[in-house]
This record gives structure tokens, C-alpha cells and sequence, in this order.
């Protein structure tokens, strides 16, 4: 017999507290890991039934099966405003202009949450970074930036000292240094291990960008604690201290994973949001939004972020919901101005110089290599997270994170470039030479020297960077991908300059001014910057617009599409995922991605799925209320299809769980009814219930019901049609007794469940999944039972045929030689609300 399957919850979260709570039920290798019998086949003894997945080590515990319908969440919806609806007089436009406003009450108080938060950790960011160098002699709590504001930026800054000049003066010229490097050093460890302390010790579910896991989520699946307040606390706390201790990450994917546990907070009081999977998951798409826009101060951007990178479904509700979070969170920021710029743009950007015709090949050239580097560090990056996974460094997380930060810091410092801020550099990469030149970008005498240290600050970037995305600590790709990219961009800008002073007389470059200001090489650092990302992310519109609200060049939109459009192909045909989409990979969450194009017509439905015999079905009609009570003690499935007869198998329905425990439970608070009484999940007709007796009328709470059944309060208008009738049936053998009471179950099951025939191609029964979220599909031969087949079973399908070729997976098969059903874990499910089923 198979092992015992966790029990289902009581009540849908996205992030309930009862789940995993710490890495001490983890793996050897530091990562939380699925129970074995929730992967594993049910018949798992059996050989022949095992699935060839290998089973992975994962970050964030995905709960146990659960998952949402969105067609049965929206039904859901429907239903309660419909309640709402039906309330007659004053009362009821209060209840509905209530109900409406709920929403916009969130977004509203989301977006505001998130600015507040965003500027905070601005403010403190910069704060730690700059103490690594050095205080502001009279107020040490102020930045650089602030301790020096309303200075000139010729001007020196007397009030601000680093830790050489605190310890001595310039005859101490060594002493000076060591201390320098020393602090350096010393507070870039501390910092680092500080941070993964917190994320390891107190949330583990803080670490890494946290927008693989977003994707997940907002694809219906639920994570137990990703999103909850302490997860939220712990982010906000040790991103910080990440940004500060010089560690090749960005703070600006983690930053919408902080806004959606901001929004999945503030929805928390409203039980309508709370309790539905797709409205609430609406909420956290604007929350997404909002993330965004505070991170890069774009609050477009943002929108078309979370449509098209985050969001598995984003109706138009969502859309108008996520433009009003952001342009809250953006207003707050900028109303905060933590960095007191007056500005939302954080990278200026000065481009009205008229473009020329062979500038197109350098621009081109950047999106080529821009694809083939996001490519290469996807690939590296992977490989270097096997390796941690195979060394077993991630069963000493802090400790791989402080050799991280020393290594880093010991680079760093020996680059000029790398020394500086990533945000600052990305700043002094994207201006022009018309002012304030503190690096020495512009120095058009060295040239090459500079062309050298930016090419060896983008390539020690980039291998830091793919050593430390993944580690153990908050971490987001961005701002190194901009920087790599931006260096790179900067150096080919400064190539094209150079010879287009030395061939001036060219015919190339004849429509070039005589005074030689024909190249601009920032705009190259921003198109190169533009290309790196996209390689990384695959992002195309959203990443456009969020490049030009980050810079304000918005006369350069049409180099950074074509960037971008060209990185975007060049970094497909190399592999067709993305970063995110990478990690959803290795650490095997179960998403379908709506995007994902699966072309297979040699592969039927009934190749996938778990054949009848292998799960607990339900008898419409003639089972006790003690077997069906007996039925929820013996399993712990997440639900079960309903047949007409145990011979015949032709199906009824389906109930889930949940709802077959709700309707016991309002059946046994009415006094009439006792263990033997019969349970009916068809509508009999007039003669049939003559024979039976009288029906005991059950209280009926919509809310919770079936949404199907629910709509029609009349059960005579519910009944299935085409089934034998009531007094053709052998009644005795159902062992019901002429005029003994009975009660109906029909308002708690789901009466039309999407099914198809099992000889279905694959390829459509991927369409409708990816096209109308379902979570399962029933699948019958002439109206009868013959399987079912779940997201799980088609995610493990599609990663089987993308990882071993078409067809290679053991799929599981009858056993010829048991006649009684046997127990599946695609009988796990449930509708609504609940737990869908079991992740093998």
C-alpha cells in the first residue's frame, strides 16, 4: 500500500503558516526538500509504475498539492457578487459599493506600503554602502550623498572622511591604506554574513530575487511562507545588508517580492480577497507592478512587467488595478525623494545627438553579444548551482556567503571600477562627457586603459555575479546585468570614438560634424545595457519601457528596441529559457508556463494519464453517510470523481475534499439524519423518490457549495439527463429500503468538470490547461471513466519530453491482476479553493 498522503488543508492561502518553517527538514544540501511519496507513483513498490523524474532539492516548499482552478475561482466570484446582488434596498447598495471598492482600498494601500518601504531601503542601502569607505564626520548616520548634499561636484566634501584620513594624516600614508582596507574588507563580511544569518535563521524563503517563485505562485500553485510578514521582515532587513556588503547583486528583484508580501498583507483582512485563489492573485500581479516601478522608479514599466513577465493571467481588471499601484508606489518614492534628486529617473541620460547610418552595425553588434552573453551566463550559472548542489556547500549556506563577499571584496578593491557601487558606476556609465568626469571615463588620452578596465570589470562581474545569484541571500539580477552590460556598451562607444577621430576624413563618417562629436559612447553603455538584460531575462516590451523611464532618453527608444529585439532572437536560438524560467527548472516547481509551445501529436491523453483503476471514485447514489465518512477517514485524497454505478462508470461529477467534508458536516447538524442514511449525488425522479421516501432537506450555504449546483436552487433542475430511470434500477443491491428517508448531495458537487476524450492529443489538452488554468481534466471513453490527468502529470510530462525526448517517461499503468480500484495520487484534488492534489 502506498504511504499516507499529507491531509488537506481547511481554508485556501497562498502562504499558510502551518507549512515548512526552516531548513532543518531539509536535504544535505541546505534546500527543503518534496516528500518522497508525494513525487513518487502511489505504487511506488512497483518498478514498473516509478517515475524517471529525478527528484530536486528546492528552495520554497510548494504545499503539499495545492493548486487553483481559475475557471472554478471565477465561478466562485460570480457567485458571491451575484449573493450580493440579491440584496434588496439600502443595504444593498452599501454591501456593493463596499464590495467594489475593496480592490482599489488594496491597490491603493499596497502601493503606498511599498514606496514607504522601497525608499527606506534606498536610504539604508546607501548608508551601509558608503560606511564601508568611509562616515560623515558630524552626522554619521547620513550617506555620502546626503552628508555632501548642496555641494558642487568640483567641490570637495570636507565633512565627509574616510577611514584613513579618521585614523590618520597624510604623513601616515600606510597606516592610512591598511585601514582603509582593513574596514573595507572587515564590514563587507560582516554585512554579508549578517544578512544570510537572518534569511537562514529566521526565513529561509528571503533569499534569491524571489521572482521564479512569484511566477509560480501567480501560476496558481501556493507556497506555504513565502509571503508571509516574517519572510517580509527578514527581506527587508537583509537586502540591505546585501546591497552594502559589495556582493555582485541588485536589489531591485527582490524589491517586488517585498511588494507582494506587502500586498498579500494588506489584503489579509478582506475575506473575499483573501479566500479566492484568482482574485487574490490579481492583487499581487498589481503589487508586482509596484515593485517595479519603485525599484527602477518606472512605473509603465512595471504594469508591462507583471503582464508580460510575472502574471499567468492578467484580465483587464488586473491591468487597470496594477497602473494605479504603481503610480502610488511611484509617487510615494518620489514625494519621499530618498535620494534628494527631485527626480523619479535614477539614471539621467543625455541623447540629442541625430544618430547615424553606420552606427546601426555597433548597436547591432551590441544586441548579438548582449543575447550570446545572456545565453552563456544562464548556462554558467546553472552549472555553478549543480556544482554547489553536488559539493554540498549549501549545508554551510552563511559560511559559503562570507568566502563569497572576501573573495568579492578582494577583487573589488583591486578594480578601480569594481570598487564603486554598482548603482553609482551604472550612473557615471550612462553620462556623457559634458560634465563632471570623477572616473576618468572620459579621458579620450587613455583610451585604451579605459577600454581594458571596463571590459575586466564586465567579465570579474560577470563571474561573480554567476557564483553569487543563488547563494544564500537576498539577490537580484538586474542591476549586475545593466552593469555588465553597460561597461561593455561603454567600451564599444569609446572603440567607435576613438576611430572616428582617427578617420575622420572617412567617407564613413562624412556626415559626422567637423568638430568630431559624433559618437556618444553613454548611449552605447545604455543600449549595451539594454542588451545584456535582455539576454539574461528574454523581457522585450516591458524591458524597453523601463530603460527609457530609468534614463529619460526616450530619443533613443528605437536603438534600445532593436537592442533588444535582436538580443531577444540571438538568445533563443542558444536556449530558449530565460533565467527565471532556469531556476523554475532546477528546483522543479510545478508551472506550466502559458507560453511554453509543446508540439507532440504522436502522444494521446490516455498515454499521460492515471488510468480509472487506479483511483477512489464515488457512487452517485446508495452509499451511507458512515461509508462516506469511512471513505474521508481511510484516504487522505484531495477529492474524487463521481460515477453513476460502481459498474457502469459513467460519470456524474466531481467533489473535492473539502466540499464532501462540508456537506457531512451540514448533514449531521440535522437531527433526521443518521449513519445509514443514504447519500444520493443524482437527482432521482418523481417515481424513484416515491420509493425511496422522503428527502431530508439539508441547510445549504451557497458560499461554500458547488458553484455549479449552487446557481439553481432547484435540484430537480440539476438533474443529469439520459440515465436509466429510478425504478429501473436494482435498488435492494444499493441496499436502499422502499420508503426509507434519504438526503442529496448534489449542490456540493461539481456536476460539469471539464472532460475530454482520452484519445485527445496532447497538444490540445496543453492549450486548454495553459488557456483556461485548469487544474485537472477528467477523461472518459463513451461517457464512461476512463482516467484523469492533472497539471502535475502534464508539467511532468512536458519536462520528460524536454528533458529525455518525447515518450521516454514510465507512465503508470492498470494492474492487470487487482481488481479493486487502486489509489492515485491524481485522486489527490480538490476544486475551488482547496488542494488540488499530491506533487510527485
Amino acid at each position: 500500500m502506498p504511504e499516507p498522503y499529507e491531509a488537506s488543508t481547511s481554508m485556501h492561502t497562498l502562504d499558510g503558516q502551518a507549512g515548512w518553517n526552516g531548513r532543518s527538514h531539509g536535504s544535505a544540501d541546505g534546500f527543503p526538500t518534496f516528500p518522497k511519496h508525494i513525487f513518487s507513483s502511489p505504487n511506488s513498490n512497483d518498478p514498473s509504475l516509478r517515475s524517471t523524474t529525478p527528484l530536486s532539492p528546492a528552495p520554497a516548499k510548494v504545499s503539499t498539492g495545492n493548486s487553483i482552478d481559475w475557471t472554478q475561482e471565477y465561478a466562485r466570484e460570480r457567485l458571491r457578487k451575484s449573493l450580493i446582488l440579491s440584496v434588496p434596498g439600502q443595504r444593498g447598495v452599501i454591501a456593493r459599493l463596499w464590495d467594489a471598492s475593496k480592490p482599489w482600498v488594496v491597490v491603493v494601500l499596497t502601493g503606498m506600503a511599498t514606496g514607504v518601504i522601497a525608499s527606506c531601503l534606498d536610504i539604508l542601502s546607501a548608508w551601509l554602502s558608503d560606511l564601508r569607505l568611509g562616515a560623515c564626520r558630524d552626522m554619521w548616520w547620513m550617506s555620502r550623498g546626503l552628508c555632501c548634499a548642496g555641494l558642487d561636484p568640483q567641490e570637495t566634501c570636507r565633512a565627509w572622511r574616510t577611514w584613513g584620513e579618521i585614523v590618520g594624516d597624510e604623513k601616515h600614508v600606510v597606516l592610512r591604506a591598511l585601514t582603509q582596507y582593513s574596514v573595507y574588507m572587515a564590514l563587507a563580511v560582516l554585512f554579508a554574513l549578517v544578512s544570510s544569518a537572518f534569511v537562514n535563521v529566521f526565513a529561509p524563503f528571503a533569499f534569491h530575487t524571489g521572482i521564479p517563485e512569484i511566477k509560480v505562485l501567480l501560476g496558481g500553485s501556493v507556497m506555504d511562507g513565502f509571503l508571509s510578514p516574517n519572510t517580509l521582515l527578514i527581506k527587508s532587513l537583509g537586502l540591505p545588508l546585501a546591497v552594502a556588503s559589495g556582493l555582485s547583486l541588485g536589489k531591485e528583484g527582490p524589491l517586488v517580492h517585498v511588494a507582494c508580501c506587502i500586498g498579500d498583507a494588506v489584503l489579509r483582512p478582506f475575506a473575499s480577497l483573501r479566500n479566492n485563489g484568482a482574485r487574490h492573485r490579481e492583487i499581487l500581479s498589481a503589487a508586482a507592478a509596484a515593485g517595479v516601478s519603485v525599484a527602477f522608479g518606472a512605473p509603465l514599466g512595471g504594469v508591462l512587467f507583471s503582464l508580460e513577465e510575472i502574471s499567468t493571467f492578467f484580465p483587464g481588471s488586473t491591468l487597470w488595478q496594477s497602473f494605479v499601484c504603481a503610480i502610488v508606489a511611484a509617487v510615494t518614492l518620489q514625494y519621499i525623494d530618498p535620494f534628494n534628486t527631485g527626480k523619479l529617473a535614477l539614471f539621467t541620460v543625455h541623447a540629442s545627438q541625430v544618430w547615424r547610418g553606420f552606427e546601426l552595425l555597433p548597436w547591432l553588434f551590441l544586441g548579438i553579444a548582449g543575447g550570446i552573453w545572456g545565453a552563456w551566463f544562464i548556462r554558467l550559472n546553472e552549472e555553478w548551482e549543480r556544482l554547489r548542489r553536488a559539493s554540498g556547500m549549501c549545508q554551510w549556506p552563511v559560511t559559503e556567503v562570507g568566502i563569497l563577499a572576501l573573495f568579492t571584496a578582494v577583487v573589488s578593491y583591486l578594480v578601480i571600477y569594481m570598487r564603486i557601487p554598482s548603482a553609482e558606476l551604472v550612473v557615471n556609465l550612462f553620462q556623457d562627457c559634458s560634465g563632471v568626469d570623477p572616473y576618468g571615463l572620459c579621458d579620450t588620452s587613455n583610451t585604451s586603459s579605459i577600454v581594458f578596465l571596463l571590459l575586466l570589470t564586465a567579465f570579474a562581474k560577470t563571474l561573480l555575479t554567476a557564483v553569487t545569484f543563488g547563494a544564500s541571500i537576498p539577490a537580484g539580477i538586474f542591476l549586475p546585468s545593466l552593469t555588465v552590460g553597460a561597461c561593455a556598451g561603454r567600451a564599444v562607444g569609446l572603440v567607435m570614438h576613438q576611430i572616428q577621430k582617427t578617420y575622420a576624413e572617412s567617407w564613413i563618417f562624412a556626415d559626422c560634424p567637423a568638430d568630431g562629436g559624433c559618437i556618444n559612447p553613454s548611449v552605447y553603455a545604455v543600449i549595451g545595457a539594454a542588451s545584456a538584460l535582455g539576454g539574461v531575462t528574454r523581457m522585450t516590451i516591458s524591458l524597453v519601457v523601463i530603460l527609457f523611464e530609468l534614463t529619460g532618453a526616450i530619443d533613443i527608444v528605437l536603438q534600445l528596441m532593436m537592442a533588444v529585439m535582436v538580443a531577444k532572437f540571438t538568445g533563443d536560438y542558444i536556449s530558449k529559457e530565460g533565467i527565471y524560467e532556469t531556476w523554475i527548472n532546477l528546483r522543479k516547481y510545478p508551472f506550466l508556463n502559458n507560453k511554453a509551445d509543446y508540439r507532440c501529436d504522436t502522444i494521446l491523453a490516455r498515454h499521460v494519464m492515471t488510468p480509472s483503476n487506479e483511483l477512489v471514485c464515488v457512487s452517485g447514489e446508495g452509499w451511507t453517510l458512515s461509508r462516506l465518512e469511512a471513505l474521508l477517514d481511510g484516504h487522505d485524497y484531495r477529492g474524487f470523481p463521481i460515477v453513476q454505478t460502481e459498474r457502469n462508470g459513467l460519470v456524474l461529477g466531481y467533489i473535492s475534499r473539502a466540499d464532501l467534508q462540508d456537506a457531512i458536516g451540514h448533514a449531521r447538524r440535522v437531527s433526521a439524519v443518521s449513519a445509514t442514511t443514504h447519500c444520493f449525488f443524482s437527482a432521482p425522479d418523481h417515481q424513484g423518490r416515491q420509493s425511496r421516501g422522503e428527502q431530508i432537506p439539508i441547510p445549504l450555504d451557497p458560499a461554500r457549495a458547488s458553484t455549479t449546483a449552487a446557481f439553481d436552487h432547484d435540484l430537480e433542475a440539476s438533474r443529469r439527463k439520459g440515465y436509466p430511470a429510478a425504478e429501473e434500477r436494482d435498488e435492494a443491491a444499493l441496499g436502499v429500503a422502499v420508503g426509507e428517508p434519504w438526503i442529496s448531495l448534489v449542490p456540493w458537487m461539481d456536476e460539469i468538470p471539464v472532460n475530454l476524450s482520452q484519445d485527445t492529443p496532447m497538444e490540445v489538452v496543453v492549450q486548454m490547461f495553459q488557456r483556461l488554468g485548469l487544474r485537472f481534466v477528467l477523461l472518459t471513453r463513451r461517457g464512461v471513466l476512463a482516467g484523469l490527468l492533472t497539471k502535475m502529470d502534464l508539467h511532468r510530462h512536458m519536462q520528460g519530453d524536454r528533458d529525455d525526448g518525447a515518450g521516454s517517461l514510465s507512465f503508470p499503468r492498470s494492474l492487470e491482476d487487482e481488481a479493486a480500484p487502486q489509489p492515485s495520487e491524481t485522486a489527490l484534488m480538490e476544486r475551488g479553493v482547496h488542494v488540488e492534489q499530491a506533487y510527485r
